[in-house]
């Protein structure tokens, strides 16, 4: 039984982190920086952001020499101590794993990206018009907010 957990946590860790880079990839490559298509109209575009804070670009004005070491080391420490309290989650069903699969797979996909271009790569662009918008985000933030 806790094979098949450790299994299926490691699959979905695997799969979100090949989604979460090959669409930062994919963006990167074939759109520049703040380039929006609108897939509907208003509602939604694949906008290419870079995000050098964390959620809702919080902390974004803090040198550069400080800030990317420091959400490196915080989200590794953040990432310890949710594998360290998977002991418990080991006991617990199916889905609970799966929860975690998909925290740890997108925490992993966001720290890539501070570790590789010191910022995280965001692209999708939710919203009504510009008054009702949600910040940009990516597959690594979607997965963790579903987790």
């Amino acid at each position: 039984m806790i094979k098949s957990k450790l299994f299926l946590i490691a699959a979905i860790v695997a799969v979100v982190i090949i989604i979460d880079q090959f669409t930062k990839q994919y963006i990167t490559a074939n759109m520049s920086l703040y380039e929006s298509i609108p897939v509907i109209k208003d509602i939604f575009h694949i906008t290419y952001t870079r995000n050098s804070g964390v959620a809702f670009s919080l902390l974004s004005n803090i040198p550069a020499s400080v800030r990317t070491p420091f959400f490196i080391v915080t989200n590794l420490a953040v990432l310890s101590v949710i594998c360290w309290y998977f002991i418990d989650l080991l006991k617990s069903s199916r889905y609970v794993s799966a929860c975690f699969g998909l925290i740890i797979g997108g925490a992993a996909g966001n720290l890539i990206d501070r570790v590789r271009v010191g910022q995280v790569i965001d692209f999708l662009e939710v919203g009504i018009n510009q008054s009702l918008k949600w910040p940009v985000f990516n597959a690594a933030d979607s997965c963790i907010s579903i987790g």
